[in-house]
């Protein structure tokens, strides 16, 4: 995980450090938006599964936690709100060992999330959607 790839990013890329996106207080201005319509789009079979296209992937929400959704193929697996940033910041979401962790393509969670979170990307528009841009401009710190 790249730690510089959000101005604001003050962890070290250590758990619980590589949660900090949860707690952001830039967030409130466009990366909540953003999140807002992932978790959204999880919702949007009334609880029941959403398939991504192009995966095998299907999305639900997680009522307990709105700062994780939930994902499954086989089995159920978590995309953090700071896994899908760190993705709209860099291009990658791949998976880690524990040695690796400050590579640039591993994910925060260290977990495989690259095709899926490109389908929810393409999902909720593709990558030219305001709350996007607006979000890039937050992490790079050009508003």
């Amino acid at each position: 995980m790249d730690v510089n790839f959000c101005v604001h990013y003050k962890g070290d890329g250590f758990p619980p450090a590589n949660r900090y996106c949860r707690e952001c207080p830039e967030a409130e201005k466009a990366c909540d938006k953003l999140w807002m319509l992932v978790v959204e789009l999880s919702k949007s079979n009334k609880g029941g599964a959403v398939k991504l296209p192009g995966t095998r992937a299907e999305m639900y929400p997680n009522p307990k936690n709105r700062e994780i959704i939930h994902l499954k193929i086989n089995c159920r697996w978590n995309l953090g709100k700071e896994d899908f940033l760190y993705f709209i910041s860099t291009g990658y979401a791949n998976m880690g060992r524990k040695d690796e962790r400050h590579k640039r393509e591993v994910s925060p969670s260290m977990t495989r999330q690259v095709p899926y979170v490109r389908s929810i990307v393409e999902a909720i528009g593709g990558y030219n959607i305001p709350e996007i841009k607006a979000v890039r401009d937050i992490q790079q710190k050009r508003l």
